[in-house]
């Protein structure tokens, strides 16, 4: 990159650049915890799931994408079953019930929802309340 690039300021790298693990961790279950960070029109979880854990099923309006980062699970979309390890990426299309049961290891996830989840966003903004 050249010289026709400025190098941001201080504020507007705070503005754009997030190193998740900064933010506060979220419980999204008794069996899964996140880092959130929130967008105006997508929302990312960095989550860790403990082995041997089942969600419930359930559904919500945005899409979803689960990439495995590390463990094995069988996703449940639409009624089938799927078996992914790390590298795979579950697409769940909004409105669709869907679940994931870990195996004998925790899973780590990164999960990409369009458009963003304003629930996830309120547990985030409790986490960074009870930090303080």
């Amino acid at each position: 990159m050249g010289s026709e690039f400025v190098r941001a300021s201080q504020e507007e790298y705070d503005s754009r650049v997030v190193t998740y693990k900064e933010v506060p961790v979220v419980q999204l279950s008794p069996d899964a915890t996140a880092h959130i960070v929130t967008g105006k029109n997508a929302t990312l979880s960095f989550a860790t799931v403990a082995a041997n854990a089942n969600t419930r099923i359930h559904s919500h309006p945005a899409e979803q994408f689960m990439i495995v980062v590390k463990g094995e699970l069988d996703a449940v979309v639409a009624g089938k079953l799927y078996r992914v390890k790390a590298g795979d990426v579950v697409k769940i299309p909004g409105g669709v019930e869907h679940a994931a049961n870990t195996l004998e290891q925790e899973c780590q996830l990164i999960e990409v929802f369009a458009p963003a989840r304003k629930d996830f966003e309120e547990k985030l903004q409790q986490a960074i309340a009870a930090q303080k």
